[in-house]
Parts: C-alpha cells; sequence; structure tokens
C-alpha cells in the first residue's frame, strides 16, 4: 500500500485514525500495531512477520542489554545484537548483488528474493535503539506493546524520516489528541501528496523515458534529464517525508523534520544538513563518531569519511552507482575540509549557491544511472567530452515543453517559497511543547576502556557530524529560528533518560484564528482534490503526459 493510492486516502486512514482514538489512551499502541501490520502486509503479506521477529528480538536483547553490568559483556552483547539485526538486511537486499560479484549469477537467479518494504529504515532504527541503550543514554521501551508501535508506525515504514525511540517512543506511551497538531498534520499530509501525485510523479513520467534511452542524445538532453531527476527525487523523498510527519501529528506524535531546502546549500557538507537529516544524523551517531569523527590525524579523517560515505551509498541501493556517488560526496566533503573549502567561503554568496546545486546536481547522475557506463555517457554529454553529440535536440526541446510549468513551481517549493506561510500556520497550530518531564538518571560508571557514550539524541556533536550534518531537527511544531541550530549541550554528569509519560503537559493557548482555520480547511480540500484527480488520471491512464 502507498500512501499515494486511494485505497489509503479513502479507506485505511480513516479507519486508522478512528481505531487509534477509539481506544483508550494507554492501549493505543495496540491499534497501531494493527493497522500497521495491515498496511504492511497489504502488499507483503509473508514479510510481515520479519519486522514483528526484528521488534521481538530487539526489544528482549535490548532488555538483557541494560540489565549487563560488565564492560566487555556489554560490548559482546551489542555486537550481537547489531549482527542479529542486520542479517535480514544483507540478505534480502545485497545477496543477489554479492552473488553476482561473485560471478554466481545463476544463483542469483534462482535467489531472486524481494525486498521487504522499509527493511533499511526499520534496521537502522533497531541498531540505534540497542546502541542508545548501550550508551546509557535510554532505558529502553517499557512495553513490548509500545516498542511494536515504534518500529511498525506506519506513516514512517515506507520512506522514513529514521526515528529514535528517544524522540518518538516517550510519545506513544499516551498519544492525546490534539486539535491543532491534527489540523496542521493535515496540511501537511495534503501538501505532500500534492507534491508526490501532481509535481514529482509528473516529471517521473518524462524523467523515466529520457533515461531509458539509454544514452543522452544531445548535450541539452543530459542536462535536462539531470536537472529533472533532481526536481523529481527531491520532491519525491521530501513529499513521502511530508506525509510522514503529517499522518504522525494527526495521531498526536511529532516527528522531526527530515527535510530543510536543501537546494539552498552553498556546499556538500551543508546539502547534507538539509537533505535526509535522520539519516545523516544517524551515520554520524552510530558510525562516524566511533570511527573517531573529525578530531583525528589528516589520514583517519579521510578514512573515516569515505568508510561512512561508501556505506551511505550502499545503504540506498545495492549497487556500485550507489557506492560511487557515496565516495563522490566523501571525497567532495573531504576536500571541502581543506583549503578548498577555505577558496570556497571567500566567494561570492551567490557563487556559493551555484557551487552547492552543480554537486548535488552532478551526484544525481550516479544515482539515477542503471550502470556506470550509463553514468559515464552522461557525464561526457554534459562536459561537451564527446564530439558526437549534437549541443541540443528535439528530445530536450519536449521534455522542457512538457514540464517547464512543473519545473518553476518545483524550483519556488525548492527555495522555500511556501516556508513563511508554512512556518505561521506550524507556529499557530502546533506551537512546540514538552510531552514529557525528563527523568534525571544517575550515569553509571564506567569500566576502564569504555568508550565515552556519544551520539545518540541530546549528544555533542563531533564538529562536522557525518559530513558536517547537525544534530537532528527540532520536531513538528520547531520555531523555523531554531530549525538550523545544530548539534545539542554537552552532556554532563548525569544521564537525562526520558521515561514515558511521567507528566503531560496540558495543551498549549490556541492562537489560531478563525480566518486562518477557514484557509488552512480549504486548502486541504484543494490539495487533497487535486492530488485525487491526478491519483485517479495516473492509474486509469499511466502514460498520460500533464501539461499545463
Amino acid at each position: 500500500m502507498v500512501f499515494t493510492s486511494t485505497v489509503f486516502l479513502f479507506a485505511f486512514l480513516p479507519l486508522a485514525l478512528l481505531a487509534f482514538y477509539v481506544v483508550p489512551v494507554r492501549w493505543r499502541s495496540a491499534p497501531l500495531l494493527f493497522m500497521s501490520a495491515v498496511f504492511y502486509a497489504w502488499g507483503e503479506p509473508v514479510l510481515v512477520v520479519l519486522i514483528l521477529l526484528t521488534g521481538l528480538f530487539t526489544f528482549w536483547w535490548g532488555k538483557i542489554l541494560l540489565d549487563a553490568e560488565d564492560g566487555r559483556r556489554r560490548r559482546t552483547l551489542l555486537w550481537i545484537g547489531i549482527t542479529v539485526t542486520l542479517v535480514p538486511l544483507a540478505v534480502f537486499k545485497y545477496l543477489d548483488f554479492v552473488l553476482v560479484q561473485l560471478h554466481l549469477d545463476t544463483a542469483a537467479d534462482r535467489v531472486n528474493l524481494p525486498l521487504p518494504i522499509g527493511v533499511s529504515f526499520y534496521t537502522f532504527m533497531a541498531i540505534g535503539y540497542l546502541i542508545d541503550i548501550y550508551r546509557r543514554r535510554d532505558t529502553g521501551a517499557p512495553r513490548l506493546l509500545t516498542f511494536f508501535g515504534f518500529l511498525t508506525m506506519f506513516p514512517h515504514l515506507v520512506a522514513g524520516p529514521i526515528v529514535r525511540w528517544v524522540h518518538v517512543g516517550p510519545q506513544l506511551a499516551a498519544p492525546r489528541f490534539d486539535p491543532g497538531l491534527f489540523g496542521y498534520g493535515a496540511l501537511r499530509v495534503a501538501a505532500g501528496l500534492a507534491k508526490k501525485a501532481v509535481l514529482a510523479d509528473s516529471l517521473a513520467l518524462v524523467v523515466d523515458q529520457m533515461f531509458a534511452t539509454g544514452e543522452p542524445r544531445s548535450a541539452g538532453a543530459a542536462w535536462v534529464a539531470v536537472i529533472l531527476y533532481s526536481l523529481q527525487i527531491y520532491l519525491d523523498f521530501s513529499a513521502y517525508s511530508d506525509i510522514a510527519i503529517g499522518l504522525a501529528a494527526m495521531m498526536g506524535v511529532r516527528f522531526q523534520e527530515n527535510f530543510h531546502y536543501p537546494y539552498v546549500a552553498r556546499s556538500a557538507r551543508e546539502f547534507w544538513q538539509r537533505w535526509h537529516i535522520s539519516l545523516g544524523s544517524w551515520f554520524r551517531d552510530y558510525l562516524y563518531i566511533p570511527l573517531g569523527g573529525s578530531r583525528v590525524s589528516p589520514a583517519k579523517l579521510w578514512r573515516n569519511l569515505l568508510i561512512v560515505w561508501a556505506v551511505t551509498g550502499l545503504w540506498h541501493g545495492a549497487a556500485w552507482t550507489f557506492v560511487l556517488w557515496g565516495l563522490y560526496y566523501g571525497v567532495i566533503i573531504g576536500l571541502e575540509r581543506t583549503a578548498f573549502g577555505r577558496a570556497l567561503e571567500r566567494l561570492p554568496v551567490a557563487l556559493q549557491h551555484v557551487y552547492g546545486v552543480l554537486v548535488a546536481v552532478w551526484g544525481w547522475v550516479l544515482f539515477r544511472s542503471t550502470s556506470t557506463g550509463q553514468a559515464v555517457d552522461y557525464y561526457r554529454a554534459m562536459f561537451g567530452l564527446d564530439d558526437a553529440r549534437v549541443a541540443w535536440d528535439g528530445t530536450a526541446s519536449l521534455a522542457v515543453e512538457q514540464t517547464w510549468v512543473i519545473v518553476i513551481l518545483a524550483c519556488a517549493l525548492a527555495a522555500g517559497a511556501a516556508r513563511p506561510l508554512m512556518d505561521r500556520i506550524e507556529k499557530a497550530f502546533a506551537p512546540e511543547r514538552d510531552h514529557t518531564r525528563p527523568a534525571t538518571v544517575p550515569a553509571p560508571a564506567r569500566p576502564s576502556g569504555q568508550p565515552v557514550p556519544v551520539g545518540a539524541a541530546g549528544s555533542p556533536a563531533v564538529s562536522g557530524g557525518v559530513a558536517g550534518a547537525p544534530a537532528p531537527r527540532g520536531s513538528v511544531g520547531t520555531p523555523a529560528a531554531s530549525r538550523g541550530a545544530a548539534g545539542a549541550p554537552a552532556a554532563s554528569g548525569v544521564l537525562t533518560a526520558t521515561r514515558p509519560a511521567e507528566v503531560v503537559d496540558p495543551p498549549p493557548e490556541s492562537t489560531v484564528s478563525p480566518a486562518m482555520s477557514v484557509f488552512v480547511t480549504l486548502a486541504v480540500i484543494a490539495l487533497l482534490t487535486v492530488s485525487t484527480a491526478f491519483v485517479v488520471a495516473t492509474t486509469y491512464s499511466p502514460f498520460i503526459y500533464f501539461r499545463f
């Protein structure tokens, strides 16, 4: 089941919200788990068992890890937990790739395993959960039912964000209906659906046809295809995050922002501070910092960057193009930490923005290409290295003709044109407030040789993080002025572990005017109507082009 289907919008979602709110607050994880299992099983009725087994093992192993005292035993338990949790991801996502690299093509064809929905996301959530318990950053879930609700929660199951128990778990212990947050969530869902169904999917029709030809027919066609794909992937991925954040808000849960206008970045480092924030912060906290982060010698810094970015690329897909895409960013971000980066900062701001966009666009060539050969063909065409290709052809002209209105809208959204309005609505409908009062727990003594716990929510960020990724952004409702803040206060001598629902603050006083309420209601209706029209049109006419 996908978010943009009519079945989800007009059958599943209303029933899920009804089931969620008709049960007592304490037991709302039960209908959440049931509806999430239905959502998952809709397309994979067998593999739903995999996520349930992952959740059962992670919860049980987390309890064992929490009770362990000896430092060496705890490290052993952690590595066992990580290894077991990684097995489904390794088998279902990477086994075919490994067999092909070993020239065992026949075996790969026989295996041909399906890729479970969301396996990359919930695997990382489970690993982060275990590492946070190991570092004594969190005490873990008090009940299996609540943990299942956290891990299987359908809003984040398809395409993230990668949420953490320390942020979401306490809210799931007692999720309450908040009319303002519900209304803001409905607007985020409607806006995300429009962004996905109307803009991203329309661009995808053109982009897919252009890349399907193999090599570009002209330099112009290459540039047009890559630029359109750059807009499509941003609209597509950020739309899913918008929908996920909105769905969670409609259930009284605040997810953290996952995209923060990445194409306004002035460097590759800043791009990854704004793109897929939950993934960047995960790699920073759980891989980059344990490797030593940036507080190491230059040689080790390069080692850390290349390892982290190679794994980042591989996480996105089992192909060498993804690995090269990750290494591409590792190299560029490494260079930005040298004299090259200091020279870049002295350029006019406009040129820095151009550089940031070009770095992202060039990177997407590797990400979108089906092979390294196709990527090379595109680079040769884009940089004029193939004299046999013309500068412009009919393919490029047709693509521009079909998409120019969408491109204008997409560029406006990517530049943040809607941000002032959305920030104002967010501040009025969903002002930030603490859902729980943190409990202060003395930090346990660490055995000799055990690393100081760093990373996880609330820990200090090592300079640069995963190539400069900031600490996780503020949750839904975070004021715009504070969203760009990176890092968090340094940990003191005590450990702050958020215990579920110890104190629930009263809802803040509403600041929503009647006029704004009417405006948001009409906006939701309009966006849902347009999105539904496009979904129905593409469902029954999959090859239609939308011309404006």
